[in-house]
């Protein structure tokens, strides 16, 4: 399933489990506190679906590329020498934003 589709149908579960809470559970006063949880629970499927559906979830992934400026090895030449890598930060990893 493509991972833009799987998030709008987490989200829109997480409205329908939202909804469902609000308008059943809610107003039954010995289920108040389970109603509160399973409307949290629905609030959280809508965030994590639509990160899904929008991408969001791609750039939290580590890359697994090297960087092109120092080719890998987090160190550059500089005026002085060796120095950290300025475009990696010394990792020698590339950037979720070089891709």
């Amino acid at each position: 399933m493509e991972r833009t589709r799987l998030g709008l149908i987490i989200a829109i579960g997480g409205v329908i489990i939202f909804l469902i809470a609000m308008l059943i559970l809610l107003p039954e006063i010995s289920l108040y506190v389970p109603a509160l949880l399973v409307m949290f629970i629905g609030i959280t499927m809508i965030g994590i679906g639509g990160a899904i559906a929008k991408g969001f979830d791609r750039s939290l992934d580590v890359p697994e590329t090297d960087c092109y400026y120092c080719n890998g090895s987090g160190k550059i030449q500089g005026p002085e020498g060796s120095e950290s890598c300025p475009r990696c930060g010394g990792t020698g990893l590339a950037r979720p934003d070089d891709e």
